[in-house]
């Protein structure tokens, strides 16, 4: 490309404490972004051994020199956003003199991450703040008793100012947007959803698995306990049918250590396979394609029962059935009949799921059919469309958004 040719192309800069490779959500956008035009750069964590920065599929991404940070100290979590925060400052300033990106797009944790382009959206950069979780009840949830402290009262006061920076504020689902128009104080239109749907161009149905004796129930993802893992692990205690299944965990995150524990104290290490790693995104289709069954054995709280859970989209998406929990974010996007649910927390109703199915695994051909309207009404090759709109309106281009009722909607 001619350097006239550059200098028409805007560009945008994304930003994310994150590991690029394995986070669906800013794949998605910045994939979307530069499928629809614009040069992307990413800035995001490293992890030993890869490289500073390195193209995939046409996104630019910026690995700056910094770890995840995994433990319950509320002293470490913040420490570690301050270094990232101040990294994600230095060099945003730095590429913004050379690239003069007309839009930013800032993923939270933390909020006031948003703050750290704050000369580019001095300059006329449009900035927008993507609330993947509400910090004040992710906080309060990861640490009881937290709501009611004066660290929750500020996070809230760093929400609000980091909503009144941005030039647009987008979350992950009308749920989680309600919720924090009734809790937190916005406008309705002060928070827009770019609904947190899975690629179909990538989880698409794939030819199911034959049974051979042991029907297969898999979990991806982060390895927290608010996932319901204790849970699981006590329901397949309960069953009366484990040499019927098997489950698989793969993952990693704060839980892991506990929920090898529980395994290994429950005797459960010849029907729970803990796969203690984290797959890149593209690899994830191939790593399910010999499962049966979804896991989203989710522990609702405040935070988590506003919360989609992206793998049972993976999951509806490949055309796998998925045994959850009755949420009020899951049965505002699916029908009753499209998941089997169980009430959460309830180990005993998760262990008769697990029986029934593993004794009658016939039945989960039904189960498959009716995912079928799901999948299309949860498109993210629809879902973009807006997410574009919204980018090339927010760089000039003044393309009108596409109608908020045509996607992200309640199954009702």
């Amino acid at each position: 490309m001619t350097r006239d040719a550059r200098k028409r192309v805007p560009a945008i800069l994304m930003i994310a404490y994150t590991n690029y490779e394995t986070d669906p959500r800013v794949i998605r956008a910045a994939e979307a972004a530069v499928e629809a035009g614009f040069e992307v750069d990413f800035l995001a964590l490293r992890r030993p051994g890869q490289p500073a920065q390195q193209v995939r599929n046409g996104v630019n991404i910026i690995r700056l020199p910094q770890e995840r940070y995994r433990s319950r100290s509320r002293i470490g979590y913040v420490l570690a956003y301050a270094a990232f925060f101040w990294r994600c400052f230095a060099t945003s300033t730095r590429l913004f003199v050379t690239r003069r990106y007309r839009v930013i797009h800032v993923n939270n944790m933390p909020d006031v991450l948003v703050f750290s382009v704050v000369i580019p959206r001095m300059l006329g950069t449009k900035v927008i703040l993507d609330i993947h979780d509400p910090m004040p009840e992710t906080f309060g949830s990861k640490y009881p008793g937290a709501n009611a402290s004066a660290l929750f009262k500020m996070l809230l006061f760093l929400e609000r100012l980091s909503v009144a920076f941005a030039s647009r504020t987008v979350t992950v689902n009308g749920p989680v947007r309600d919720k924090m128009v009734a809790a937190h104080g916005y406008r309705p239109d002060a928070i827009d959803v770019v609904a947190n749907y899975a690629d179909d161009q990538l989880f698409k149905p794939m030819p199911y698995p034959a049974f051979d004796g042991r029907l297969r129930f898999v979990f991806h993802g982060t390895i927290l306990e608010r996932y319901g893992l204790r849970t699981l692990v006590s329901a397949v205690a309960q069953a009366k049918h484990k040499d019927k299944f098997q489950i698989r965990l793969i993952g990693e995150g704060d839980f892991s250590a506990e929920l090898k524990r529980l395994i290994k104290e429950h005797d459960l290490e010849n029907v729970i396979e803990f796969v203690n790693r984290v797959y890149p995104l593209h690899d994830i289709p191939a790593v399910l394609a010999d499962c049966h069954v979804g896991l989203v054995p989710l522990d609702v709280t405040p935070i988590s029962d506003v919360a989609l859970p992206l793998k049972l989209l993976e999951y509806t998406g490949l055309g796998l059935p998925s045994v959850t929990v009755e949420s009020t974010a899951i049965t505002y996007y699916f029908r009753r009949d499209e998941c089997m649910l169980y009430p959460p927390g309830d180990a005993g109703a998760l262990a008769r799921i697990l029986d029934d199915l593993a004794t009658n695994p016939g039945q989960l051909e039904s189960c498959r059919q009716r995912l079928v309207p799901a999948r299309e009404r949860m498109s993210w090759s629809r879902e973009k469309q807006k997410y574009v709109a919204m980018l090339q309106q927010l760089a000039g281009k003044h393309v009108p958004l596409a109608d908020a009722s045509t996607a992200g909607g309640p199954t009702r």
